[in-house]
Order: structure tokens, then sequence, then C-alpha cells
């Protein structure tokens, strides 16, 4: 079992979100902000229900550790997978996947992955970015920089990649691309396609430019070999993205007002670009 054998959602997504909700009345908020962080566990493996057990010494996952919730008889498990977390939930050795809504309709899975699943450090992630050479860059080097993780074949990182254009013409954002490979067969060799060109902005522009949104298809010609140094870029990024807290792309790594690193996943849109924007210029 990996964590994304758990959740079955868009293609897009390494392992995403949740597969189901499972709305259960009877459970209220304010065990949970009595509850102390240090109520949380790791459990040993044998008291781990029993798929879990499996998945454990198997070596596929590791859980994290075990919190109570809000419902009675319930526990929560948080799981780990190449740096992707996930949080199950199991109650007489069921496993349960998907969100917890108490009757008020607050999202007790949001407060309990706050809670509970750890913090990815960015600006380990963003060292490691600065220290490689196989970035694609859009935008000049004076502007608010922000790191994206893209697959060639992203309808996502298509959609933001027009949503960013204005700003990155008029000088105002510049963009980072890190390029992965997985959606598809042919996303490796067209990220390789980009990176081996002798202008990658270049070859990035003209896979956008001819995005065939129908087929979700980048519109660069896939490499027919990938060199094994271009693989390792491209595994590199995958396990960055994860660090950095992305299950899927586009996952955008990026400074806030507070000049902090931040991290968050899919197209935000124009306004959130334009006010991120403003804020990094201040």
């Amino acid at each position: 079992m990996t964590i994304s054998s758990l959740t079955r959602g868009s293609p897009r997504f390494v392992a995403t979100g949740l597969a189901a909700m499972a709305l259960l009345a009877g459970s209220t908020t304010a065990g949970l902000a009595a509850e102390k962080t240090a109520d949380a566990e790791k459990p040993a493996v044998n008291d781990l229900p029993k798929m879990l057990q499996e998945s454990v010494k198997s070596g596929q996952i590791e859980v994290v550790r075990r919190f109570k919730t809000d419902v009675p008889g319930l526990s929560g498990y948080v799981l780990s997978q190449s740096g992707q977390h996930q949080i199950v939930y199991s109650e007489n050795g069921y496993l349960i996947v998907g969100k917890i809504v108490s009757p008020e309709g607050k999202n007790l899975s949001a407060a309990y992955t706050e809670k509970y699943v750890p913090k990815p450090d960015l600006a380990k992630v963003v060292e490691q970015l600065r220290s490689a050479d196989h970035l694609v860059q859009q935008g000049p080097d004076n502007a608010p920089m922000m790191y994206v993780f893209a697959d060639p074949n992203c309808i996502y990182c298509h959609k933001f990649s027009e949503q960013a254009a204005p700003l990155v013409k008029a000088g105002k954002l510049q963009l980072q691309w890190a390029m992965v490979g997985f959606l598809k067969e042919s996303s490796a060799g067209r990220a390789a396609a980009i990176l081996t060109a002798d202008d990658p902005a270049r070859a990035f522009a003209k896979n956008e430019a001819g995005f065939d949104e129908d087929t979700e298809s980048g519109g660069l010609e896939p490499a027919e070999t990938i060199d094994a140094d271009i693989q390792q870029v491209l595994e590199a990024h995958a396990k960055q993205m994860a660090a950095a807290g992305g299950s899927g792309t586009p996952t955008l790594v990026y400074k806030d007002a507070q000049g902090k690193w931040q991290s968050k996943v899919g197209a935000p849109g124009r306004e959130w670009l334009k006010r991120a924007v403003i804020r990094n210029a201040q």
C-alpha cells in the first residue's frame, strides 16, 4: 500500500486530496482546542491497524504519529512516504480515508493537518533549488521571485503560466520553473526536451504556446532518450516538490509579506498573483 493508493483523485497529483468525505455526527470542536499536541505519539508497529502494520513492515510507508480525534473511538494516523504526508483514521480495525466534518460544519481534518502534520522545511528546499543549474527562468533578475514545480503536460501549470504571463512580461515577476515529469508517459521526455534545449526558456514557452487543453498535452516534442543526469534532475525536483509539501503540480514556493517562505498547490489566479507581487515589492 502506498499513500497514493489510499486516495483516488486528479491525475495531476502524485498523492492528492481525499477520496471520500465522512460526515460524522456527534463530534464537537471543543476537544480539539483542549487537546495538547503531547497527546500525539508514534505508535509501536504492533499497535497499528493490520493494513498499516503490513505497509510499515514492508517499508512502503512510515506512521509518524497517532492522535485522538474528537470522535469517540476514532484514532487518527499521520502517514509519511517520500516526504509526503496523509492523515487516515481507524476504528475497530477499519481504515477511513476522508474528511471529518463536525455537525457545526467545521473541517476537523484541516485542523488535524495543521496541528499534527510536520511542516515542510521550505528554506532548505529553496537552498537546494538555488544550488541547482536546471531551472528555467522567466522574468527579470530584480523582480519578486517564485519557484514553480511543473509538469509539461499539466493543464493547471499551463493555466498558471497564462495567469502569470502579464506580470512576467511587465517585469514585475520572476518565475523559476523546476520541471518534473510524472503525469503522462510523455511528461519526462517533454521535461527533458525543455531542460536540454539550447534556450530552455524558449523551449518552455513553445511547450506552453502549443499546449493542447483537450488532451492536456504540452506542445513540445518529447525527447526520445533521457540522459541519466537529466533523469536525476527530474527525480530531485520531484523529491523537492514533496519536501515543500507539494502533492501535485503546480506547486509554488514564494515569500509572504513577512519574508517567510510559503508553499501553495494549484493555480491561484491573477488576483492572488498580483497581491503576492505587491507584497514582495514592498
